[in-house]
């Protein structure tokens, strides 16, 4: 009965940033637990290499393109999806800027930080957000069910601990820890909204994920973390399972760390 609510046999999941870090991770876990999965991408240069991969894992996917933050392309997938799946019940909005996609001055300080650089991060990590869940959530009104989960940030719940980053190459810039906000009040406000009418509405907040850290940052990230280590990508699976399936179908505008204790000091 309790590997039951875990089920995801039949379930159709749409996950963005479908060439980045964590998007792998997510389809492998939902389509272990039967789901469906398309990945989407505005970059295709790595479809091939990640399908590859999956496929290799005895996971089957999709991989289609994907701007997000454009509605016309949000509404093609949508169209896609639908045309072969015939619905959608889980939406992930996983797409964003981040250290290993920056936009082209993600460096640079506060007071330098340029206008142009600000709205580009916005508009991937936020409005791509807002698209997802107003395109893909009005499907999923029309079928009463479904579940969403945007992926925030500690730099959405906490400050970046800004000593930790001199000398060490990595930098957390004004937008990203802002947009991460606005992911998590975007959650909030969507959970609430249709909560009544079948659709669950959460997000899920990731630690710091190691992906080849070493030297400086990687000791002062290890000392600062109450658990004394970054997070293995991997970590994230048993979380995003949760939130996609009937195990927490009363979950609702939920912010789930995954941070091994970072937020907790």
């Amino acid at each position: 009965m309790i590997n039951n609510l875990f089920d995801l046999t039949g379930k159709v999941a749409f996950i963005t940033g479908g060439a980045g870090l964590l998007a792998t991770e997510h389809a492998l876990a939902l389509n272990e637990y039967g789901a469906k999965v398309i990945l989407a991408d505005i970059n295709l240069d790595k479809a091939n290499e990640i399908t590859c991969y999956l496929q290799e894992q005895q996971c089957e996917v999709d991989f289609i393109k994907c701007d997000v933050t454009s509605k016309e392309s949000w509404e093609g997938a949508l169209q896609y999806v639908l045309d072969k799946y015939k619905k959608i019940d889980i939406l992930i909005n996983n797409a964003g800027f981040t250290n290993q996609s920056k936009s082209e001055n993600f460096d640079a300080t506060f007071e330098n930080f340029p206008l142009e650089d600000w709205n580009a991060i916005m508009n991937v990590n936020l409005t791509g957000a807002f698209l997802g869940c107003q395109v893909i959530g009005s499907q999923m009104l029309k079928q009463q069910s479904g579940s969403i989960i945007n992926i925030a940030s500690l730099y959405g719940v906490v400050s970046p601990n800004h000593k930790m980053y001199p000398g060490t190459g990595i930098s957390q810039p004004v937008a990203y820890s802002v947009s991460k906000h606005g992911v998590i009040a975007l959650t909030k406000y969507l959970a609430t909204l249709w909560a009544e009418k079948g659709i669950r509405v959460n997000s899920l907040t990731p630690g710091g994920i190691w992906n080849g850290h070493d030297g400086l940052f990687l000791e002062r990230f290890k000392n600062l973390n109450p658990i004394g280590r970054m997070s293995d990508k991997s970590e994230l699976r048993g979380g995003i399972v949760f939130l996609a399936s009937e195990a927490s179908s009363h979950v609702v505008g939920h912010n789930l760390i995954i941070d091994g204790g970072w937020t907790a000091w």
